[in-house]
């Protein structure tokens, strides 16, 4: 069994910002990942992909990307720049290794993984929200194929001809934009989207935001409850307008869906961009608090003493579910679990 001060979990940006922090403060620590490489879990989205935020704003500590500040990265570039990092502070990355339970062990913990047991003082939970697809319960009643948007990566990923796509957010928007020149696209949404563009007097919206200074202000309660806005840019809109538009599904069966407005309409496939739900199922400690709302109040500080979670949206400002923001909470946590060292 191994020993360490610190278990991450998660090599995504908040697990690496938290590496980061931690060498610098000469603390004996291990990076856990799931995934066979470094940058894995946003290489594996689908081909379009590019960020909205440009690459001034995604850079981690002490490393800038090898791109022009305003340059938005593909999701590529992005997993390349942090398989770049990790290599670069040669930090202690065990890969293709899933982290399968937490437990208290004394006054330290145990965590099990796939492939062997490590006992540490801290374990600082940064594996992101992207773990367990939230996809309706009414899509068992299909006949026809369905996939998740985590599934989806070009569009030869989808079958058939008539299409439903599901899902309000950013991703179904630039998913229907890659299917609308090949399929007919039907779009169901549970509310009208607030479509905002991405670009405002020639700046990215988060050039605006940094000047001044939202960033980093703390969210609102208002703001934590509603959706993302869609952000437009390039020729976004002129290919979503070609997309048709539908009200909420209430049911399904067979090759039919049904909306609110007691149409039915028949399909081919459908692709849910019904986002993710949080899966903190493998800490089994008692008292452990698993709501995603408390860990958020607390900043990422859970009850538990020495332990601790990144990558929570809005954990302390309005750019915590950004990188730009995230490296100033992975900042934070390691900064409050040194101060009990």
């Amino acid at each position: 069994m191994k020993e360490t001060e610190y278990v991450i979990i998660g090599a995504g940006q908040c697990g690496l910002a938290a590496g980061r922090y931690l060498q610098k403060a000469k603390k004996d620590f291990i990076i856990l990942d799931q995934h066979l490489e470094v940058g894995d879990s946003w290489r594996n989205r689908y081909e379009s992909l590019k960020l909205f935020t440009p690459a001034a704003y995604c850079q981690l500590p002490d490393l800038k990307m090898a791109l022009p500040p305003n340059v938005r990265p593909t999701k590529n570039q992005l997993a390349d720049y942090f398989s770049r990092y990790a290599s670069h502070f040669d930090l202690p990355i065990h890969t293709n290794n899933r982290v399968t339970e937490i437990v208290r062990q004394g006054e330290a913990f145990l965590v099990k993984t796939t492939f062997e047991q490590i006992r540490a003082k801290k374990v600082i939970i940064a594996n992101g929200l992207c773990q367990n697809s939230f996809i309706p319960e009414w899509a068992d009643k299909l006949s026809i194929p369905y996939i998740h948007s985590s599934q989806y990566r070009t569009p030869i990923s989808i079958k058939g001809k008539k299409v439903l796509v599901v899902g309000g957010g950013n991703s179904a928007v630039q998913i229907i934009a890659d299917l609308t020149n090949y399929f007919d696209i039907h779009w169901s949404t549970l509310r009208k989207p607030k479509l905002r563009s991405l670009i405002v007097f020639g700046k990215n919206i988060l050039w605006w935001g940094d000047k001044f200074n939202q960033l980093e202000k703390p969210p609102k309660a208002t703001k934590i409850k509603k959706p993302e806005p869609v952000y437009l840019f390039d020729d976004l809109k002129q290919k979503i307008k070609k997309a048709k538009r539908q009200p909420e599904v209430i049911g399904a069966g067979s090759n039919q869906v049904t909306f609110s407005n007691q149409k039915t309409e028949q399909f081919e496939f459908v692709l849910f961009a019904t986002g993710f739900r949080p899966d903190y199922s493998f800490v089994n400690i008692e008292g452990f608090e698993s709501d995603m709302d408390t860990l958020r109040e607390q900043q990422g500080i859970s009850k538990i003493p020495g332990l601790y979670f990144l990558g929570i949206p809005f954990q302390r400002s309005r750019s915590s579910h950004l990188i730009y923001g995230s490296q100033r909470d992975a900042e934070f946590i390691v900064r409050h679990a040194r101060s009990s060292d």
